[in-house]
């Protein structure tokens, strides 16, 4: 190689170049722009160098961390380098840009390495090139000198070079470390921007209950936040998706639902569905390229758009599609978020189609229950009986109310049957709430009516009720509460199968629990028997019969419901049995979640003709003077004079007879006068019934008794009560 001398370094020139080193340390320890240290390097360079131009060929680091080359100019001619390309390297650049040596060439024509020089290129004869490598060894880039003169470079330039080089790696290593810590901490704070933005989004999604409340949650704290101008979400719609919901950001108005692309036409849609995967599109040039029929549907271009699958189980709900007014450039970490974003809009949007689901459902439940409803109450209302019988001596009012809740009825009934003696009152309630314990109670209400109405004892009636209920349905039950009214005996029984027991009101107005014996409900027993309890009841006596939907609650004890029955009856006494039903109604039959069935029945008072009096009568031949002396009396002060000799009759031969061919350890005798008749009643406590086939003994007086009863009295009959029985007659008064 030719080397030209160069002559010795001035004092001044040393001087300037120490300080010209120290601006460039103090350059690149006070600034950490890599564009503005790496000008200040190769500036100072090129001078240092004595160089016409100079060049700073670098390596730089993208975001995503791919490697770029970029170069600074200083110097003459920099309108002709800024166009060139980056060096190739040849046999000449190879030891710079690997970082293996330095290389000064005094005359680049003489150099068997220059393969040329590009068109267009100044004229170069000297060549200075020094590589810029880190202490880690790592070849940043290469600073590259030329003059046009040959022999312009010295050692002391190289030397001088290389102590630049060595700042310029330490600048560049700085440099890049700030700008990766910019980007980190950049990257970080966007992250924590986006994961605050899906908390938000969850939020919002969790109460979204509707297809248009899950998009606004998602428009309202994402889309906006992330600069979208307009959001659609499509739902499949035969051979093709249609916008199910929209909203433009820039207007804040909700677009109408009309957008469709079908299958037929390419689309992101059918693109990001097929793939299970985001397609983003980053300006109109591409979407008009990639998608050019659709971009001809529409009237405007996006300027960015993004498609989101929305799928789960396996199965595509739709997509998502966003699009910005601009181009944009969509990073890996936000297409993330926004693939994020869409899991929980695909969660939202199943909640809401589940929702409208299990809504509509409920709409037509209710539909199907209340036709059900209505079906099993017509039928329930059409079993009833639709009148009661009027009954002489009795006021009888029935209250009926279904249930308050949405549930199919039940089985609860009442009946009544019009006796001789006065009449039956039944109360039942068969189980279950459906179509089927409607119908099983209009067979046994119509069946148990015939039983008591052919005249059979009430407990043989409930026993054959109890035999055809099995018949009818063997796994059904019922109870029910059978009353037989006694108004001529003055007396009440009572068989109770399974059922809440009557309440009895005084006329002074206090409320007992009826104390009747219970057997078991109908169905349970194939060969049950039950008890018949007997009580005395009078004028004034009001007795109430009920199903135990009137005093069941879930919240609170059957005591304390009738107990609050007890409580109404007290203050209804003495008035009308239709006041004392309502207002039990009102007071019990709010808000019930079982049928109700109630009967309340008078025994007319002394307000209505009835008058009554009684008389114990000892086992003593001679009470039977005494009784005849207290029946004169009773009728004289009555205004019944002209009965007197029939009603003495009848009381001597019904006491006789008590005292004469009974056990009982005594009698009662009891005047009852309601309107036109009196009644002559006389008790004991023999089981023993008197003898009816008895002929008379022309003889002897046997046989008399009974005889002259049935031939003075205008009706007469003999009633079993408990323990012992009840004789009695019927007289009609005068007019």
């Amino acid at each position: 190689m030719h080397v030209i001398p160069v002559a010795p370094l001035s004092v001044d020139t040393a001087d300037a170049e120490r300080d010209m080193l120290a601006s460039l340390t103090e350059a690149i320890n006070s600034d950490l722009d890599l564009q503005r240290v790496l000008q200040t390097v190769t500036d100072i360079a090129t001078e240092l160098s004595g160089a016409q131009f100079g060049a700073f060929f670098y390596n730089g680091v993208d975001a995503q961390g791919d490697l770029y080359q970029l170069h600074v100019l200083s110097g003459a001619g920099l309108e002709t380098f800024a166009a060139m390309p980056a060096p190739r390297i040849t046999a000449l650049f190879e030891p710079t840009f690997s970082g293996e040596a330095t290389v000064r060439v005094a005359d680049l024509h003489a150099d068997p390495r220059l393969s040329g020089m590009p068109p267009g290129h100044l004229p170069v004869r000297s060549y200075l090139a020094v590589p810029v490598v880190t202490r880690t060894g790592e070849v940043i880039g290469s600073l590259l000198f030329g003059h046009g003169d040959p022999g312009r470079f010295a050692a002391r330039h190289e030397r001088a070079i290389q102590i630049v080089a060595a700042h310029a790696a330490v600048a560049v290593e700085n440099a890049r470390l700030f700008a990766a810590e910019q980007t980190a901490r950049r990257r970080a704070e966007q992250a924590t921007t986006r994961l605050s933005l899906l908390q938000s989004l969850t939020d919002r999604l969790a109460p979204a209950l509707s297809i248009d409340a899950a998009l606004a949650a998602v428009a309202d704290t994402l889309a906006g936040p992330m600069d979208v101008h307009r959001l659609f979400f499509f739902l499949r719609d035969g051979d093709g998706y249609r916008a199910a919901a929209g909203r433009d950001l820039e207007s804040g108005s909700t677009r109408a639902r009309s957008a469709y692309v079908p299958d037929s036409m390419p689309s992101p849609l059918a693109d990001s569905i097929e793939a299970n995967a985001a397609i983003a599109v980053r300006d109109g040039d591409e979407f008009a390229a990639t998608y050019p029929e659709l971009s001809r549907s529409v009237s405007h271009l996006p300027g960015a758009g993004l498609v989101l699958p929305l799928s789960a189980s396996g199965s595509a709900l739709g997509a998502l599609s966003l699009t910005w007014a601009g181009p944009r450039e969509f990073e890996p970490a936000e297409l993330e978020m926004w693939t994020a974003a869409a899991g929980q809009l695909t969660s939202a949007v199943e909640r809401a189609r589940l929702f409208e689901a299990e809504q509509d459902a409920r709409v037509e439940l209710r539909r199907s229950i209340h036709a059900a409803t209505e079906s099993s109450r017509a039928l329930q209302r059409a079993l009833l009986p639709r009148n009661l019988p009027e009954i002489d001596g009795l006021s009888v009012v029935v209250r009926y109310q279904a249930s308050s809740t949405e549930v199919e009825v039940g089985g609860d009934w009442y009946d009544a049957v019009e006796t001789d003696d006065g009449a039956i009152f039944v109360i039942g309630d068969v189980q279950g709430h459906n179509l089927a314990a409607a119908a099983v109670m209009g067979q046994l209400r119509i069946a148990l009516h015939a039983y008591l109405a052919e005249g059979h004892p009430i407990a043989a009636a409930v026993s054959r009720a109890n035999t055809l209920l099995r018949e009818l349905s063997p796994r059904m039950l019922a109870t029910c509460c059978v009353i037989q009214v006694d108004t001529k005996a003055g007396c009440i029984h009572v068989v109770r199968a399974g059922h809440p027991t009557p309440l009895l009101g005084r006329p002074d107005g206090s409320v007992v629990e009826v104390d009747a014996a219970v057997g078991v409900p109908l169905g349970v027993l194939v060969n049950a028997e039950w008890p018949v309890t007997t009580i005395e009841a009078g004028p004034g006596d009001r007795i109430v019969l009920f199903t135990d939907g009137l005093v069941e609650r879930r919240d609170a004890d059957i005591d304390r419901g009738i107990a609050v029955l007890g409580d109404v009856m007290a203050a209804t006494a003495g008035g009308p049995p239709t006041a004392a039903a309502d207002e039990i109604v009102r007071r019990l039959g709010n808000e019930v979640g079982d049928d109700i069935a109630l009967i309340v029945c008078d025994l007319d008072d002394e307000r209505a003709g009835w008058r009554s009096t009684v008389l114990s009568v000892p086992a003593d031949p001679r009470s039977v003077g005494h009784a005849r002396r207290f029946t004169s009396d009773t009728l004289s002060g009555w205004g019944l004079s002209r009965l007197e000799d029939g009603a003495t009759l009848i009381v001597s031969e019904l006491v006789t007879n008590v005292l004469r061919h009974t056990a009982a350890t005594h009698a009662v005798l009891e005047l009852r006068h309601l309107g036109d008749r009196l009644t002559i009643l006389v008790g004991d406590n023999d089981e023993t019934p008197p003898r009816t086939d008895l002929a008379p003994d022309a003889g002897s007086l046997n046989g008399r008794g009974i005889v002259l009863v049935r031939a003075v009295a205008d009706d007469w009959g003999i009633q079993t009560r408990g323990p012992g029985k009840i004789v009695w007659a019927e007289l009609a008064c005068p007019a």
